[in-house]
């Protein structure tokens, strides 16, 4: 990448039961990870926010590939790993404790290609073991953190393009989600979740300065192209319309079908 990733863990707020519904997000109280000195929301604490406004169905959208494929490319592997743990996000805001543990163990399994078990096998562990006795909150913290230490484990192995692709898979999972709740209920407020022009960028010029064959791989071609017409929706400076998330929505979704549920689809 052009510039190396600080990743930096805001202290998350609260959303307790009885708050009142906010009457606008506000995306600058969001906590989540400053990358490059552009603040990535934490996918829990979004997924909390839509939970107060309208409470989703989660369990309908958890969707897993049958596998995780056998590809050997780690920069596929970890924008896999990255879309894992939001998958996981989506499957503590539904409390499925049999998801949560098939995705612990897929993480557990992807860390092994990416040679990062000794770092990534407590949290693993942990998770299941906290999905086993319903216990969300461990759960959430656990993601949080198997996905904090990858980053920082990669970064000191001086593997920072692979540290920007997990934060790169997150989000993109996060994101088709996020689009496929309010494409169903559409209002402005829950639009301007997806109002982060900035971070698209930064995405974008990530897969631009990345070096090596993975580079010209037929995904990541695919996938900075699926940036770019993000980028040309969200960046004119005009609300987010229910057009513009529809349009979000598929070609978040074309961005996943490259890598993600390549392996239920094969």
């Amino acid at each position: 990448m052009l510039v190396a990733i600080a990743a930096l863990m805001v202290a998350p707020c609260s959303l307790e039961a009885d708050e009142d519904v906010p009457e606008r997000i506000d995306l600058s109280n969001f906590p989540g990870e400053i990358v490059d000195k552009i603040v990535v929301p934490i996918p829990a604490e979004i997924f909390a926010v839509l939970d107060k406004l309208d409470e989703p169905e989660w369990k309908g959208v958890i969707d897993m590939p049958e596998s995780t494929g056998s590809t050997t490319d780690r920069a596929i592997l970890a924008l896999t790993f990255g879309s894992l743990v939001g998958e996981g996000f989506i499957a503590v805001q539904a409390k499925s404790g049999d998801d949560i543990q098939q995705i612990g163990r897929r993480v557990l399994a992807l860390s092994e290609s990416l040679s990062l078990t000794g770092a990534v096998q407590p949290h693993s562990l942990s998770i299941i073991e906290a999905a086993g006795e319903k216990n969300w909150e461990a759960v959430r913290d656990e993601l949080d953190a198997t996905q904090q230490t990858v980053r920082i484990t990669m970064e000191k192995q001086r593997d920072v393009e692979l540290s920007g692709l997990v934060s790169l898979g997150g989000w993109l999972r996060g994101t088709n989600v996020v689009t496929s709740f309010i494409s169903e209920s559409f209002s402005a407020d829950k639009a301007e979740l997806l109002n982060q022009p900035g971070l698209i960028a930064h995405f974008r010029e990530m897969l631009e300065s990345m070096t090596g064959p993975s580079k010209s791989s037929p995904q990541i071609r695919a996938i900075s192209t699926g940036l770019a017409r993000l980028e040309a929706i969200i960046s004119d400076g005009e609300p987010i319309s229910e057009e513009d998330i529809n349009e979000l929505r598929d070609i978040s979704q074309s961005m996943l079908d490259e890598y993600y549920f390549e392996a239920s689809d094969s």
